[in-house]
């Protein structure tokens, strides 16, 4: 038989449709199928999926994605969101009804266990529980978020001005050029926010973040790319990312009547027709010089 706690989680999936996933250092919740669209400061049930997310796993960002946007958590709001996660994984084996309520209802269990003494109130203390739900006078303070961008260029009016694709004149220039406008956005990543952060929240190794942060133009999949990118505020999750990249290539290639046999053709043959297009569906790895390559051409054959 399921304890209190499992059953919880069971019933917090169930009443909600957030998918939770762990990107490097940040959490990012795929909200589009959930009825309450992933609203932390509305939906015990949402915040019980998230806060289960957490348990014995810390990041450092929240990102919530819905049919139209992405809205990121402010730091506060993710501090307590990581002690509810730290607390209910220490509390779970001495108080499991509060570990429990703690899932839906971080504020209310530091509550709680504030009035308490003991192993429990230790436990909220030092994950720091208690501190975080002091400064928040209620969830529609402690879960504040805001919009950054809507993510998808094919129905939306605003398209995220930092992507891959959106490169000013991109048919106008060589692979190489074009390689260096994406590194030029990757590098004003880092240079915000770090090589040691960027490299730790991305889930990239070091060496090619310390490379780009050198002027260098290290190798990297999109994928890798689109991660380093997705650590800026402004910019959506990596998956989106990697997902409007594609798009673009895709539909670029049908607005200037191409397809992979042609594109093979114009890039000298640098890839075969096969691995263009499984490179483009995703299906092989792509990396950034072969991305400048297809993505230059086709540009350059938009009329």
């Amino acid at each position: 038989m399921q304890d209190a706690l499992d059953r919880a989680t069971t019933n917090a999936h169930d009443d909600c449709g957030c998918e939770p996933r762990i990107e490097g250092r940040r959490l990012v919740v795929d909200a589009t199928d959930c009825p309450e669209e992933g609203h932390l400061a509305a939906s015990p049930a949402c915040r019980a999926s998230v806060v289960d997310a957490l348990v014995g796993r810390p990041v450092v960002r929240v990102r919530t994605r819905i049919e139209t946007g992405v809205y990121v958590h402010n730091d506060g709001a993710t501090a307590l969101l990581v002690a509810a996660g730290r607390f209910v994984a220490l509390a779970a084996d001495h108080d499991r009804a509060l570990a429990t309520h703690a899932l839906g209802d971080p504020l209310g269990a530091a509550r709680v266990a504030a009035g308490r003494t003991g192993p429990v109130a230790e436990f909220a203390a030092a994950t720091g529980l208690i501190e975080g739900a002091r400064r928040a006078t209620g969830y529609d303070d402690a879960f504040a978020t805001r919009s950054t961008t809507e993510l998808n260029s094919l129905t939306s009016a605003s398209i995220t001005p930092n992507m891959f694709h959106d490169i000013d004149d991109a048919g106008d220039l060589s692979p190489d050029e074009l390689r260096a406008r994406y590194d030029q956005r990757l590098r004003a990543v880092i240079e915000e926010h770090g090589v040691e952060i960027v490299a730790d929240e991305a889930g990239v190794a070091s060496e090619p973040v310390t490379a780009l942060a050198e002027g260098e133009s290290p190798e990297l999949t999109l994928e890798e790319a689109a991660a380093i990118l997705a650590v800026s505020e402004d910019e959506p999750d990596a998956e989106a990312i990697v997902l409007e990249t594609r798009d673009h290539l895709l539909m670029g290639m049908t607005t200037a009547v191409l397809d992979v046999e042609a594109v093979e053709s114009g890039i000298d043959g640098a890839l075969d027709a096969r691995e263009i297009q499984q490179k483009i569906e995703g299906r092989l790895p792509m990396d950034l010089d072969e991305l400048a390559t297809i993505h230059g051409y086709i540009e350059e054959r938009k009329p």
